[in-house]
């Protein structure tokens, strides 16, 4: 219990994180290693997708959701892109089918061009890049059933107070304050999704609140204890 309340004051008072800088997403990826929230995402959107189902997985980083995907939902294809070389050749060499495109180029846009997913996942991958609009605008036709995003959620009651106290929410920032440089609270993203043409089907809280017995608090209201959440989202047009 002391080393979560040490934990939830560190995050009210630290100061943005400056010293771990990377040069691009290889050394990223090198630095950061296997996380294991990414398998708390995984087991969550498992419960979501049916099997035997066609998946794309974007910024597939590590490969853990693949991985789990791929063991627990029998899909008849999955297959992850990512910016980074590193992150792709660790998928490749879990035994899965990765490429290593930046989902802004032709190559992805070839990839998929001609492909219908059931589902496509986005995780922590729309808080890093400048111009998240034009992948889901990319996106919009190739899926069948759901899009599953994962974001960091800026209402989170502790971003609201780091306000209070003059500092800027961290947003769970991995290792560098340039990581993320776009951002949303639960109402922004349902009403940027809908300015896209997508509907917000369910709101799924990933993580929150620090102390067991308070995380009630998160589903009651996920726009102010839900620290990371994934939005289960549908073409409103089909």
């Amino acid at each position: 219990m002391f080393k979560k309340i040490k934990t939830f004051f560190r995050e009210l008072y630290r100061p943005m994180p400056l010293d771990n800088d990377f040069g691009d997403y290889n050394e990223y990826w090198e630095n950061r290693g296997f996380h294991a929230p990414s398998l708390a995402k995984a087991k969550i959107i498992s419960k979501h997708i049916k099997n035997n189902a066609k998946i794309l997985d974007i910024g597939c980083g590590d490969g853990t959701v693949i991985d789990y995907l791929s063991k627990n939902n029998n899909p008849q294809e999955i297959i992850g892109v990512d910016i980074s070389q590193k992150a792709v050749d660790y998928v490749n060499a879990r035994g899965h089918e990765a490429f290593n495109f930046d989902v802004f180029s032709d190559e992805f846009a070839n990839l998929i061009k001609d492909k219908k997913f059931d589902y496509i996942i986005i995780t922590e991958v729309l808080e890093h890049v400048h111009n998240p609009e034009i992948i889901m605008n990319l996106i919009k036709k190739h899926v069948n059933d759901s899009i599953f995003v994962s974001i960091p959620n800026a209402g989170f009651f502790v971003n609201r107070i780091r306000f209070l106290f003059g500092r800027f929410p961290l947003v769970m920032i991995q290792q560098h304050i340039k990581e993320h440089i776009r951002f949303w609270t639960v109402k922004d993203f349902i009403y940027w999704s809908n300015y896209l043409g997508f509907c917000v089907e369910e709101v799924i809280v990933s993580s929150g609140l620090y102390f067991k017995p308070l995380r009630f608090l998160e589903n009651f209201s996920p726009s102010l204890f839900a620290q990371q959440i994934i939005y289960k989202i549908k073409n409103e047009k089909g």
